[in-house]
């Protein structure tokens, strides 16, 4: 065995096994407290709050997006909605109108697209709550999203918080597949990363800021292609932290063939490789924190994980061929050469199958556990359960696609 390739296993090995028992021992830890927010403000005292919605091409959906939004529970004269149409050659525009009767909706009506980071800046210098919150036009929230978003501000470090994200799908496999990933990665995770204060994204389809912080750094950055992402590391750098609450949610439409997944994962992965090269500087510094320290050891288990399956593949498709060329030397009789006893012989276990299945019993455990945690449930969820290995191969070359076009800097369209 080559010894770079061993060590490489090992490496893997040790750091994503590092990640699932720091996991689930916050699991354990937070468990009981991953859905309290913070007491409920008095509805007199309840802050202005200005909601902005960035549409393009949303006809479908903003009309559901309004309505939502329009019944959540919250004073009516302390909330503003804004909403910007950017360039859209639909009919977002005459979809918008019947709305404006609500004296609470205003609208901005570009006729040029100027981009999402673009509108919503532009939406950000109209409002004129003390909160702002930010969310996609095809998205959904719950009548409480306000009321149990707004107390965490209570803490004068919080900068933004983010709510837990859920997918809205029509019921395909690949779309219940990437409803466990929502529920996990944009909900729990985020929520365990809050404890350590390294919350790295603050979702697309909803998360809510104040308004000081957002004129402090300047609104989102117009040229990053994950806009969300890369506020979130601004924020950070500012001083000020992301809290996640559990307690009210977002719903949002997701990708319901290979094509839009694929085109979603390059955008959001090369985006996360740009925003990391673009703020290193921060990492490992006493300012930054445990955010510092845990962005850089993420992106190399990724990194190297990624460089294993290549090797791993390679070795594999080589090791093929040679059989193959062998077993043509045999007229392929594959059964004379085939010995069950070495299946049974547990010494014969090689340390590196060892390895790989404690590998899977960990993601396993992460999943199951999970799974419960969130109240989820993974009894009705088996087929999706099955399906999201299956997923976790086709990442692979989702990020190498990423890594190729960040490497030779082609441009990358939503």
């Amino acid at each position: 065995m080559n010894p770079i390739y061993a060590a490489l296993v090992y490496l893997v090995w040790f750091l994503s096994t590092y990640f699932v028992v720091v996991f689930l021992l916050f699991l354990i830890r937070y468990r009981k407290n991953l859905f309290v927010s913070p007491l409920q403000i008095p509805g007199e005292d309840l802050p202005t709050v200005s909601i902005v919605i960035s549409a393009f091409n949303e006809e479908e959906h903003i009309g559901k997006c309004l309505s939502s939004v329009r019944n959540v529970s919250y004073p009516q004269d302390k909330l503003e909605i804004v909403v910007v149409n950017d360039g859209s050659t639909d009919g977002t525009a005459r979809a918008v109108s019947p709305f404006l009767k609500d004296k609470r909706i205003r609208f901005i009506n570009n006729k040029e697209n100027k981009g999402k980071a673009t509108c919503l800046n532009e939406g950000i210098r109209a409002a004129q709550g003390t909160f702002i919150a930010c969310m996609d036009a095809d998205s959904m929230v719950s009548r409480d999203i306000l009321k149990k978003s707004i107390p965490h501000f209570q803490n004068p470090k919080v900068g933004a918080v983010t709510v837990t994200v859920k997918a809205k799908h029509r019921g395909s496999f690949l779309e219940r597949v990437i409803e466990i990933e929502y529920i996990l990665g944009l909900s729990l995770f985020l929520k365990l990363f809050s404890y350590l204060h390294c919350v790295y994204v603050t979702p697309g389809p909803f998360s809510i800021y104040r308004a000081s912080l957002l004129k402090e750094i300047n609104g989102f950055d117009e040229k990053s292609i994950t806009e969300d992402l890369e506020i979130a590391y601004r924020i950070n750098k500012a001083g000020s932290t992301i809290a996640a609450c559990m307690g009210t949610s977002v719903t949002t439409v997701i990708p319901h063939t290979f094509q839009g997944l694929y085109r979603q994962r390059r955008r959001w992965y090369s985006g996360a490789l740009l925003t990391i090269w673009k703020h290193r500087t921060m990492f490992f510094t006493r300012k930054a924190g445990f955010f510092g320290i845990f962005i850089p050891f993420t992106y190399t288990l990724i990194t190297l994980g990624l460089a294993l399956f290549v090797v791993s593949i390679f070795m594999l498709a080589s090791r093929l061929w040679k059989n193959i060329s062998y077993f043509a030397l045999t007229n392929f009789n594959f059964f004379e050469h085939f010995h069950w006893r070495e299946l049974l012989d547990p010494l014969a276990i090689s340390a590196f199958t060892i390895l790989g299945v404690s590998g899977l019993l960990g993601t396993l455990a992460v999943l199951t556990s999970g799974l419960s945690a969130t109240k989820a449930g993974f009894r009705k969820r088996k087929t999706s359960f099955i399906g999201y290995f299956l997923l976790f191969f086709l990442y692979q070359f989702f990020w190498l696609s990423s890594f190729a076009s960040v490497l030779f800097r082609r441009k990358i369209k939503w």
